[in-house]
């Protein structure tokens, strides 16, 4: 099954311990999320929360190949998530 990794709280502690001591970034520097698309997209200020989340496999019709996901707790019926219930930080892009 191929399983995307995922960025955890302890790599994205060590990240921002590093830009602490860059003087060009500030409290004023602005967060995007780069898509793929020739723009960035602004994430808001309350775009931040920790929800609970579970895991969900999905098969390609095509190739049969399985993959792996993760759906909010709310979705996890509609995705047949299974497996134990995980705190995880969400950024909210909702456009």
């Amino acid at each position: 099954m191929n399983q995307p990794e995922n960025l955890t709280i302890g790599e994205l502690r060590k990240f921002l311990e590093k830009l602490a001591s860059d003087p060009k970034i500030t409290d004023e520097t602005k967060v995007f999320l780069d898509t793929g698309w020739d723009s960035i997209q602004e994430i808001n200020p309350d775009a931040l929360s920790i929800e609970d989340a579970r895991t969900f496999k999905i098969e390609d019709p095509l190739t049969h190949e399985f993959f792996g996901g993760y759906s909010l707790l709310e979705k996890a019926e509609k995705m047949n998530a299974e497996g134990p219930v995980e705190k995880v930080l969400i950024i909210r892009n909702l456009y």
